[in-house]
């Protein structure tokens, strides 16, 4: 299972087999109901634009799920052209993972466990696996985590656990059920 953090996706160079630079990753579109992985927001390159008919110069486009090499580039598998029907213009209106960064995250009974510092996607199914939080000081505690010195950041909160986004990350989980699933990175 192929797990990779928001924040590594971004910048990222996305290139057809056939050697065309389609732009770089800006976001990740998301369905905020399945946690499904709907495509990548990238800022498309002037000269692709033209080849694939999604947008004009330098507009963002968004590329669908696929079977793709992910390393220090995103690399399609096959060509441009093949790869036409899983590329569209981007779509404002649907959910961008960068939305999350920041909210706070409560706990079911009201801790406020910190805030949301990284969104972490299993690119294999192409859905968003679980979330990185930035510890508040107040939490340390009663999660029963020592503070250390460098780490001030837990994984350990999967998407099944979110209750809902408004303007915090509600969880179902108690305090002391999030103290058995966090630990510190």
């Amino acid at each position: 299972m192929a797990t990779i953090a928001l924040d590594e996706l971004k910048g990222k160079e996305v290139i057809s087999s056939d050697a065309y630079l389609l732009g770089n990753v800006q976001d990740v579109r998301y369905d905020p109901v399945s946690w499904d992985v709907l495509g990548l927001k990238v800022k498309s390159n002037k000269n692709v634009s033209k080849i694939i008919s999604a947008g004009s110069a330098r507009s963002m486009i968004m590329v669908g799920p696929g079977d793709y090499a992910i390393n220090d580039v995103i690399l399609f598998r096959d060509t441009l052209e093949d790869s036409r029907d899983r590329i569209s213009a981007d779509n404002d209106n649907i959910s961008s993972l960068s939305f999350l960064l920041g909210k706070k995250v409560v706990s079911s009974d009201g801790l406020l466990v910190g805030t949301v510092s990284d969104v972490l996607l299993e690119m294999e199914r192409w859905s968003v696996q679980s979330v990185r939080v930035k510890l508040d000081k107040g939490a340390y505690e009663p999660l029963g985590l020592k503070k250390g010195i460098f780490s001030k950041t837990a994984s350990g909160i999967l998407v099944t656990h979110i209750s809902a986004v408004t303007d915090n990350m509600s969880l179902y989980l108690t305090t002391s059920d999030l103290a058995d699933h966090l630990t510190l990175d």
